[in-house]
């Protein structure tokens, strides 16, 4: 028994040990204590850092946190579960403990495996596509830079995908359980973007078993199918209800939201109801010709920037013999980019597939005859036209405004992820079906000629690209303008005409490098669509056996993909953990600015609203970066803060500004004598029609003299405050959820807070008697307060935390109970088959 059970668990045992392997070669120095220098991790740790300290320190983290962009909520950076007795913690198995990023490659492998058998797809075929999907170009460059939640959802969407592959077969509790714990680490990873990418493959899949299922009269099966599915997959979201709950409140107040309601400077058909703005939202388009890069990576340039120019460029040499002074050199080097393509935000490199891969799901398209061909091809299709983004608006636009929750993602490039799917699986089963499968004579030949032809006439398009295309982009038009003008101000026009000249040049080497990078590519993919080909043809011709051949196709395929991943991560992206970190080392500003132990809020000028993660690792700080910022705090800054309204520093309790020294070029902190705290009482009240009418009025605002409030916060003051020259307000302490306050006053007064007005968890307390809290100035906090001496409090205990921590720890019980329950029947029918 124990022979026969090592023979068929054998084959798999030998995928694993392969998948470990090459994870952890590939990510070698991460066993050797190096980390991959990840600036979006880096972001993470710098805006985390503040609710770690209050952890360590009592015990818990914090809901809110004061370290970045005024005041958020701390959950939407860290947090944890209250209970942790769901199955999220099989990640750690799943990952068999591995170091990361080895962990991420061998975890997606392993997922797609899994997929793999459930597509009864041959052991080793199973391996080949799983390293295809895998190791993808796009996995790579995630993690270089740092995404590494969205390739861990990646990495479970092939299970997922498993499970609802396996009740579509009949197998009810294995399908079940495979979904239930695959969904649920799925929505564990906190990518909701992927979740929601992969929720749209499985939907068309089930889609068109419906359209079978039907047509074969197999109604109980598409009852049973659906119903599991269903609970599974509703299980699994509210066991993730800690997060999503609390996610979805913040969702409606922050840009991603739409909850901006500015008109001001905002064209009509740029705004969606709801969601974020499509311009914004739209900037990551993939263009439509630069969809070729998943079989020629370098079609576009690869990634932005002038890394891939390499030591024989063209433009350099132009840059190096221009006789510019170095430091202009320099200036301009950096301006320099490999990338073309139609990106408006630029991108960290191409979305490669694999020559062999996509070669194999162009004939899996003439040669599979399984019902999950049809869904293959409408998925990847319905991917590739969400990536495309604008470039297809008419489409993407209403799906953005009509398809729920869509409006709140950005970036469309990322659907890339269900082709690079869907491309992995048909080559699996194209795969399959060319070695493996009983063919009629001369049927398999009959269906290969219309497919030689399509990967030919796929070629050759690509071919006619490359003598066509001219290698230029917009911002290049931009970038030359710019050198020009940085370079000629004062001068004459025979400097004029010298300089553009010299950009000319650059330019036109550029667009030369472009080509080369082009051209060499399409000689290493038709190199390997002509190794994939003969390799496949001698098979077919029992010139080779099938199992040898899958072998052979797999390293090939495997060694061409790796090619193009160490582009992007290789061991020259590891540093020493001590080195990354370094950029949060105090500086001689955060020196300055810790000496003070009061409560505070710093700018630092030498960094931007989008990536101020140093800043906020330090201090309280105006800054910060995250992906969804709230609204009303987003207007703040492309409104007032961002264009230098010191009125607005002075109200947010901007003590400190670090600017650049320019004697030393060291940074320095320097006062704000202006600065007026955390809390102040103002004399009048002013109300405003909208949204525009308050912004405009903190054009010129007087903070101590006046608060601007919008007419529907009336009703949550409750009288006119009096002028009292003795009156006064103090601030006690802030504990992040926690934030105390004294006031004393022989009049009725009206108080102004520093802090950024959210509408939910936040309950103010005067002398213990719960009181309104009014939003004013925009993004401000605004209370009544009666005559007299009073304690003052703010406590943020949000209801949606409670109830997603409840409905997560009661959801993680039923998901255990159920498993055991379907293992339970599962051991009996075994048993019983046995007899």
């Amino acid at each position: 028994m124990m022979k026969n059970l090592w023979q068929k668990s054998q084959p798999h045992v030998i995928a694993i040990a392969i998948f470990f392997v090459i994870a952890m070669f590939y990510c070698l120095p991460a066993f050797k204590g190096m980390v991959v220098n990840q600036h979006d991790v880096l972001g993470w740790k710098g805006m985390a850092q503040q609710s770690f300290e209050f952890k360590e320190k009592y015990g818990h983290f914090p809901y809110w946190t004061n370290s970045l962009f005024s005041g958020m909520p701390a959950y939407q950076v860290a947090f944890e579960s209250k209970y942790n007795f769901g199955i999220a913690w099989l990640d750690f198995v799943f990952k068999l403990g591995l170091a990361s990023p080895a962990s991420l490659f061998f975890l997606s492998c392993l997922c797609f495996y899994i997929l793999g058998n459930v597509l009864k797809m041959k052991p080793w075929v199973a391996v080949f596509a799983a390293l295809a999907y895998s190791f993808a170009s796009y996995n790579a460059i995630l993690v270089a830079v740092g995404h590494t939640t969205k390739f861990s959802s990646m990495g479970y969407a092939p299970a997922v995908l498993a499970g609802f592959i396996l009740l579509t077969q009949g197998k009810y509790r294995w399908g079940f359980i495979t979904t239930l714990v695959f969904s649920t680490l799925l929505f564990y990873q906190n990518h909701i973007q992927i979740v929601y990418y992969t929720l749209i493959t499985i939907a068309i899949a089930a889609i068109a078993f419906a359209i079978k299922a039907i047509k074969e009269k197999q109604f109980v099966a598409l009852g049973k199918t659906a119903a599991y599915g269903l609970v599974a997959a509703g299980i699994s979201a509210g066991s993730y209800a800690i997060m999503l709950i609390p996610m979805n409140e913040y969702a409606k107040e922050t840009m991603r939201g739409g909850r901006s309601e500015l008109t001001i400077n905002k064209p009509k058909d740029d705004k969606t109801k709801g969601g974020l703005d499509k311009e914004y939202a739209f900037r990551w388009s993939y263009g439509i010709d630069e969809t070729l890069t998943i079989a020629l990576p370098e079609l576009k340039g690869g990634s932005s920037g002038p890394g891939e120019l390499g030591d024989q460029s063209k433009a350099i040499s132009v840059l190096q013999e221009s006789g510019l002074p170095q430091n202009a050199q320099q200036y301009f080097y950096q301006f320099l980019s490999s990338y073309w393509g139609p990106q408006r935000s630029g991108t960290s490199g191409p979305v490669y597939f694999g020559a062999i891969v996509v070669m194999l799901f162009l004939i899996g398209l003439f040669v599979v005859r399984s019902w999950h061909l049809g869904w293959l091809v409408a998925a990847t299709l319905f991917g590739l036209v969400l990536a495309w983004g604008y470039h297809v608006s008419s489409i993407n636009y209403f799906l953005f405004d009509h398809l729920p929750y869509y409006n709140k993602f950005r970036a469309p490039s990322i659907a890339m992820v269900i082709p690079q799917l869907t491309f992995s699986v048909l080559a699996g089963l194209a795969l399959q079906a060319l070695i493996y499968e009983d063919w009629k004579e001369g049927e398999l030949m009959k269906r290969l000629k219309p497919a030689a032809i399509a990967v030919a006439g796929f070629a050759l398009i690509i071919c006619a690209m490359y003598f066509t295309s001219d290698y230029r982009s917009e911002n290049d038009v931009e970038g030359k303008k710019m050198m020009v003008e940085a370079l000629t101000q004062g001068q004459n026009e025979q400097a004029r005409a010298q300089v553009t000249a010299i950009a000319s040049d650059l330019f036109n080497g550029l667009s030369e490098d472009r080509k080369a990078l082009f051209g060499k590519d399409l000689l290493r993919m038709l190199f390997f669509f002509v190794i994939g080909g003969g390799l496949i043809y001698a098979t077919i011709r029992k010139k080779l056996a099938a199992t040898t051949a899958v072998i052979i196709l797999s390293v090939v395929s495997f060694i061409d993909l790796i090619q193009v991943d160490l582009r992007y991560l290789n061991n020259a992206r590891y540093v020493p953990e001590d080195e990354f970190l370094s950029k949060f080392t105090p500086n001689r500003a955060d020196m300055q600015i810790k000496q003070d132990t009061g409560y505070y809020r710093v700018f630092d000028r030498e960094n931007d609203f989008s990536d101020d993660s140093r800043s906020a690792y330090h201090h309280n700080s105006v800054g910060g970066y995250h992906p969804a910022k709230l609204g009303l705090y987003q207007d703040l800054i492309s409104e007032q803060i961002g264009k230098g309204n010191m009125q607005l520093f002075n109200m947010l309790n901007t003590k400190y500004f670090i600017i650049n020294n320019p004697s030393d070029n060291i940074p320095v902190a320097i006062t704000n004598p202006d600065n007026i705290g955390a809390a102040w009482l103002v004399k009048n009240i002013k109300y405003v029609n909208n949204a525009d009418e308050e912004m405009r009025s903190l054009d010129s605002i007087k903070p101590l003299d006046t608060v601007y409030v919008d007419v529907r916060e009336k009703s949550k003051i409750t009288g006119t405050p009096q002028f009292d020259s003795t009156a006064k307000i103090s601030f006690v302490e802030n504990k992040n959820d926690y934030i105390k306050y004294t006031s004393v006053s022989a009049a009725p007064q009206f108080a102004v807070f520093s802090e950024i007005y959210y509408p939910y968890g936040w309950k103010a307390y005067v002398d213990g008697k719960e009181t309104p809290i009014a939003r004013v100035d925009y993004a401000f906090r605004g209370l009544s307060l009666p005559a007299g001496n009073h304690t003052i409090e703010f406590k943020f205990e949000p209801d949606s935390v409670k109830k997603g921590d409840l409905l997560s720890l009661i959801l993680g019980i039923v998901s255990w109970i159920l498993i055991l329950i379907c293992l339970f029947f599962e051991w009996k029918d075994a048993k019983k088959a046995t007899v």
